[in-house]
């Protein structure tokens, strides 16, 4: 079959989703032009329309156009109207660009689409594959500081706005850190352009430019991992040690994961010598069941966690690009239950 494209738009996008298939998921698949006759005209106004043969199924791809203004619920219709009409069990939406609320409706209805590199999410083909390398190494100059990160971090996780314009002494004595190093954060925040700082009389205050799940996303790639190591000890008097439950122990709390057998918290790694003196901890070799894993981090844990595990946004960053698909893929579902203000 000829490949036919009527726009340039439609060539770019089936170029985008073809290199994204290969690169990401080694399918050499190709998406040839559709324009069956017995739709009605409003699927062709509205939507580009391919053939495409997927791990050995065949299906469509719909495109909605990019002057269209189409709801999820009307897509919805439309992929039926198209399912029935083609007979074609397997219909996959394609985005040239999909907002994370467009996404969750997707997703919370079931219906497959497919984003250039984001995800590829077909639920009758039991698939969804999603893109772990597409986030670019930032140079270790680029990534903020483990206080900047708080700062950002306890704004976002802040429910009743206390955080949004607070000052550098209010947000030094808020996270336990001395406010040379918050005033060195809002220099950082400025430079990243994620914020502005004023002055108020004599206090020096903080307001970002952006809010919500739109300053997680310009902030996300300059945010790291806070654990610094992880080491394996026996805690004498685990009722008396301060640290917060972390990792996949409290990735278990948080989702549907199951938890790991060597339960693993987090304290602040400025303070681990004088945990060792007070605790009387001693180190022990991996996996040892008279043991525990514990986690040093950057900031402290417990400046951001709540009931004694740690916040769902540093518990993302530590796992997010964890190896094991399933810690991995469950570490990004902790942003789509997230409650973004």
């Amino acid at each position: 079959m000829l490949r036919i494209h009527e726009t340039p738009w439609e060539m770019a996008l089936v170029q985008k989703a073809e290199a994204y298939l290969h690169d990401a998921f080694g399918l050499s698949t190709r998406l040839e032009a559709y324009k069956p006759e017995n739709l009605p005209y409003f699927v062709h106004d509205q939507y580009g329309l391919w053939r495409i043969d997927l791990f050995g199924r065949t299906g469509l791809v719909m495109a909605p156009r990019p002057a269209t203004d189409i709801s999820v619920e009307e897509m919805a219709r439309h992929l039926e109207l198209v399912r029935a009409r083609a007979g074609e069990p397997m219909v996959i939406l394609l985005f040239e660009f999909l907002s994370h609320a467009r996404r969750r409706a997707l997703l919370s209805r079931r219906m497959a689409f497919l984003a250039p590199g984001a995800q590829l999410f077909v639920p009758d083909a039991l698939l969804d594959l999603r893109e772990r390398t597409s986030r670019p190494p930032l140079r270790k100059a680029e990534l903020l500081s483990p206080t900047a990160q708080l700062v950002i971090l306890g704004t976002l996780l802040d429910r009743n706005g206390d955080a949004d314009d607070g000052s550098a002494t209010a947000l030094a004595r808020r996270y336990g850190v001395a406010i040379m190093s918050i005033t060195r954060a809002f220099d950082e925040l400025e430079g990243a352009q994620l914020a502005r700082a004023h002055r108020m009389g004599r206090q020096r205050t903080l307001r970002f430019q952006a809010a919500g799940r739109d300053l997680w996303d310009q902030a996300a790639a300059r945010l790291q991992s806070p654990v610094r190591k992880v080491r394996t000890v026996v805690i004498p008097f685990p009722e008396r040690f301060p640290g917060r439950i972390a990792g996949e122990s409290a990735l278990s709390l948080y989702t549907d994961l199951a938890g790991p057998r060597m339960q693993r918290l987090a304290v602040a790694a400025a303070g681990w010598n004088q945990l060792v003196r007070d605790h009387d901890l001693r180190e022990t070799y991996p996996r040892d069941p008279a043991g525990d894993e514990v986690e040093t981090w950057a900031y402290d844990p417990g400046a951001l966690a709540k009931d004694q595990v740690v916040d769902k946004l540093s518990l993302h960053l530590s796992l997010r690009d964890h190896p094991d698909e399933r810690v991995a893929r469950a570490a990004g579902d902790l942003l789509e239950s997230f409650a973004w203000s």
